[in-house]
């Protein structure tokens, strides 16, 4: 199985690039310190099974690059390997497409066992990660709007709307939320598309019509 690994922080990428490769069937193409660097190598070499991703990168994480390799690569799979446990985060990478979501924190055994099962062609996310799912109690935020269709928001873009609506721009609410801008924009444009408006001004207009601000 050929696979890619992106992470960003050089020791631990080394590191996970010698455990990866020391798993019998896998065989490591290349490494990454960015989401944008794993696409450009996919561009001139695409016959990867599987892109073992961190999730928090500079440049392109790993949300978005689960949202390019769906539109761009879609028969590659991606598996995140990240420290991140809050819930919503994980919310958001399942639906961006992700086809595991294991924590940091798991054995070499949980890896290699997610890695095998991933390439099968099933879903992959470790058991701690099914509890903070099971025991999230948070409900998504659905408002009211003209017709009697209602729209489901995510809280995180509940939050990326509101500061929107305080004219906060791209930047400012990636450090507010402590995300990138390009998973700000991505969460811009998903608003756009449930709302049924046509620009940030839209966005605004309707943020202050509703109350959510």
């Amino acid at each position: 199985m050929r696979i890619l690994v992106a992470e960003d922080h050089r020791i631990l990428l080394d590191s996970l690039a010698l455990l990866l490769q020391s798993i019998d069937g896998i065989e490591v193409v290349s490494k990454h310190v960015n989401g944008q660097q794993v696409l450009n190598a996919l561009e001139l070499d695409d016959n990867i099974a599987l892109v073992v991703s961190d999730l928090q990168m500079p440049v392109m994480g790993g949300i978005d690059l689960t949202l390019q390799l769906r539109q761009r690569f879609p028969q590659i799979k991606i598996c995140l390997l990240t420290v991140a446990d809050q819930p919503d985060t994980i919310k958001e990478a399942i639906r961006a497409g992700a086809d595991g979501y294991v924590l940091k924190s798991a054995e070499r055994s949980e890896l290699e066992n997610a890695l095998n099962t991933i390439a099968r062609g099933s879903k992959y996310y470790s058991e701690q990660v099914l509890m903070l799912l099971a025991n999230d109690t948070k409900l998504e935020f659905v408002p009211d709007i003209d017709n009697p269709q209602k729209i489901a928001i995510t809280k995180r873009e509940l939050e990326v709307l509101q500061l929107i609506a305080q004219e906060y721009s791209g930047t400012e609410i990636a450090k507010k939320l402590f995300i990138e801008a390009s998973t700000v924009e991505t969460h811009r444009k998903h608003l756009i598309q449930k709302l049924g408006v046509q620009t940030t001004i839209g966005l605004v207009k309707y943020a202050i019509k509703f109350k959510i601000v």
